[in-house]
């Protein structure tokens, strides 16, 4: 039921909310701190390293902050999602090790070590499924989404992109009432390779729809080397294409540690 408040009976006091930061110095002073009820949006071409940046920053905030993280992956089942994660910072890639049960069984148990906070499902295939999980599970603080566009929408409707605008308005319900940060994975548009000038904007944000204006922060990855292979860099681009407590239009680079599966500070 809706409710109204005075203005004279609000406590701002109570009202400050945290501010997290992802573990990359000069993107998170960028971006001013990520509020509570905050939704950030990370957008790439596949194969451009947006999951891997999305478990990077999952793995920094459980060793930051440790607070309860739901990740829901709909590309990679949690097996393989928690032995990618385990890898992190170790010598070796989560694929090379695959095959080496004696490894990876040692990786998992490292993970497990931790305690971490981290909860993680591989068949919440709805949006209804995902509200679902969300009310039974309310000490969840941060939900990552692997990828957005592969939840369903049971909802019957006269276009996919009705339904999957009600699927964003539902999601950005969720970050508001349990006060949630909330980490959508995007794809991007193909017109990005049909362009001369292939660095990615905002409108490219795959079959957006409201995408955009649910996102407090859009993040959009970039790398030259991904369309010319002459180009010897694995120096990332994080394009800050919206930001709404902060500066917006920056462009932080990031080095990729090919040997640790790891995105560094440039």
């Amino acid at each position: 039921m809706a409710t109204i408040t005075k203005i004279d009976e609000i406590n701002l006091k109570n009202s400050v909310q945290d501010n997290y930061k992802f573990g990359y110095k000069v993107l998170d002073n960028c971006l001013n701190g990520i509020k509570d009820g905050s939704i950030i949006t990370i957008g790439a071409r596949p194969g451009m390293g947006k999951t891997t940046f999305l478990n990077d920053i999952i793995m920094n905030l459980l060793e930051k902050y440790n607070l309860p993280i739901l990740y829901v992956s709909l590309e990679m089942n949690k097996s393989n999602l928690a032995l990618a994660l385990a890898s992190i910072g170790k010598e070796e890639n989560y694929r090379d090790v695959f095959h080496d049960e004696l490894k990876m069984t040692e990786y998992i148990q490292r993970l497990k070590q931790k305690k971490y906070n981290l909860f993680v499902s591989d068949d919440c295939y709805t949006i209804s499924d995902l509200e679902n999980l969300i009310e039974q599970n309310q000490e969840i603080k941060f939900l990552a989404i692997d990828y957005i566009q592969l939840l369903r929408n049971e909802k019957e409707s006269t276009s996919a992109l009705d339904k999957y605008n009600d699927t964003l308005d539902r999601i950005k319900a969720l970050a508001k009432k349990y006060n949630l940060v909330i980490l959508l994975l995007s794809q991007l548009s193909r017109n990005v390779e049909y362009r001369e000038y292939k660095r990615p904007r905002i409108i490219d944000l795959k079959q957006s729809g409201n995408l955009e204006d649910i996102s407090d922060i859009v993040l959009l990855l970039y790398r030259d080397s991904y369309y010319d292979k002459e180009i010897n860099s694995i120096t990332t681009e994080i394009i800050v294409a919206k930001n709404r407590h902060g500066k917006v239009g920056n462009i932080i680079s990031l080095d990729y540690d090919t040997k640790t599966s790891k995105f560094i500070d440039y």
